[in-house]
C-alpha cells in the first residue's frame, strides 16, 4: 500500500507530543509511532478513527483507510526554532532580513557560477561534500580578490622619494 506524500491537511495541523511520543491529528485523535525512516518515523491513525472522521476525504490519499504521516528527527527543534521566532522583536527580524539578504546572494553565486545547482553525485553525503568543495571554491575567489585588493591599496601608497622619481620614470 502506497504512503501518502502530499496531503491538504499538511503536517503542521498535527500537534506532536514529545513526553508521550504521540502524534495528534486536527481532529484530536492519536496517531503512533511504528515504522522507522532514514530520518524519521511514520506514524500511523486507526482505520477506525480515520472512517468516522469529517475530514477523511481531506486527510487521507485516495485507497487509504489509515492516515501515515512521516515526523523528521528533529521536529521538536523545529518546533522550538518556530515559538522562539514568534517572539523576535522588530531589531531581530531586522537583522534577520539582512543576513538573508547576505547568504541568498551567497547561495545564488554558488549556484549559478558553481555548480551547486546540480548534484554531481547521488546521496546526502556526496551532496554535502559537493557543498563543501563549492563553499571552498568561493571563499578562495574572495580571499584572491581581497588580497588583490590589498596589494593594490599598498601599491598605490606606496611613494618613492623626490630624488628617485626620475630613476622609476626611466
Amino acid at each position: 500500500m502506497a504512503e501518502p506524500i502530499r496531503s491538504p491537511v499538511p503536517l503542521r495541523r498535527f500537534r506532536y507530543d514529545a513526553q508521550n511520543d504521540i502524534l495528534k491529528c486536527p481532529r484530536g485523535k492519536v496517531l503512533r509511532p511504528r515504522r522507522l525512516t532514514k530520518h524519521g518515523r511514520f506514524f500511523y491513525s486507526k482505520a477506525k478513527d480515520c472512517s468516522r472522521c469529517s475530514m477523511a476525504n481531506l486527510c487521507l490519499s485516495a485507497g487509504r483507510r489509515n492516515k501515515a504521516v512521516v515526523v523528521s528527527d528533529h521536529h521538536p527543534a523545529l518546533l522550538r526554532a518556530r515559538r522562539r521566532r514568534e517572539n523576535w522583536s522588530a531589531k531581530d527580524r531586522q537583522l534577520y532580513r539582512r543576513h538573508r539578504w547576505r547568504s541568498e546572494g551567497y547561495h545564488g553565486e554558488a549556484k549559478t557560477w558553481h555548480g551547486l545547482a546540480r548534484a554531481i553525485r547521488r546521496g546526502l553525503q556526496n551532496m554535502r561534500i559537493q557543498a563543501f568543495l563549492t563553499a571552498a571554491a568561493v571563499n578562495l575567489k574572495r580571499l584572491a580578490f581581497a588580497l588583490l585588493r590589498f596589494l593594490q591599496i599598498v601599491a598605490a601608497s606606496f611613494v618613492l622619494p623626490d630624488d628617485h622619481r626620475h630613476l622609476a620614470a626611466a
